[in-house]
């Protein structure tokens, strides 16, 4: 992680115009190709959902911008952020479960679905990135909301307005008979990103999409 210098930040003037405004986030529906990867998601030995965090998460952490977070007066920016996503429980509560980034899937995988399941049998909040108060007990993440359930064209996100973490959702996956695509929202901070570095989260999504798939 880096402190960054925002005397030399060719940023620093579009960081503090949109940090004083009262609404700074942005939020952004888009759909992503991921005909390869959902073509052979079979040959993951993982669910879906691990495939698909693993290629959102690789592709974040591509983008400087979107592992730049705020902590009152400094702009930090972390070397890996990790994927938290909400696990559902048999009675249909959500557990908030933290993973931890691997580039390689088959750790990323083994490590997932082991979390996964204990998240299952245990419905607590406790891995939630906020306190009772509200304050942020870590910001090296990159909230991930599944709804494999639902597609969506817009999609809106809860979060502390001071909150700089990338918040994204994806929907049910949808195929025309030649292409499927994922359905994901994006919610950012605009003193941080712009549209030019979420187009270049989809651009990399997508690629990263394919490798995988051709590592099958």
């Amino acid at each position: 992680m880096r402190v960054i210098d925002q005397e030399n930040w060719p940023r620093r003037q579009h960081f503090g115009i949109f940090r004083g405004f009262d609404h700074p986030h942005i939020s952004l529906s888009v759909q992503v190709d991921i005909t390869d990867l959902w073509e052979k998601r079979d040959r993951l030995h993982a669910s879906p959902t691990t495939g698909l965090v693993y290629v959102l998460t690789k592709a974040a952490n591509r983008v400087p911008e979107l592992r730049q977070r705020i902590r009152g007066e400094q702009v930090v920016e972390h070397d890996v952020i990790h994927p938290l996503i909400p696990v559902l429980s048999r009675d249909d509560r959500f557990s908030p479960c933290p993973l931890s980034y691997d580039d390689c899937f088959r750790s990323f995988a083994a490590d997932t679905e082991e979390r996964i399941a204990k998240a299952k049998e245990r419905v607590s909040l406790d891995g939630w990135v906020y306190d009772k108060n509200g304050h942020l007990k870590r910001d090296d993440l990159l909230s991930i909301t599944v709804l494999p359930w639902l597609s969506f064209t817009a999609f809106s996100l809860t979060r502390p307005w001071e909150d700089s973490i990338p918040l994204l959702a994806y929907g049910k996956v949808l195929g025309d008979g030649s292409r499927d695509h994922l359905p994901v929202s994006i919610d950012f901070h605009h003193g941080l990103v712009d549209g030019l570095h979420i187009a270049r989260l989809v651009e990399f999504t997508e690629e990263e999409a394919k490798e995988l798939a051709r590592s099958l």
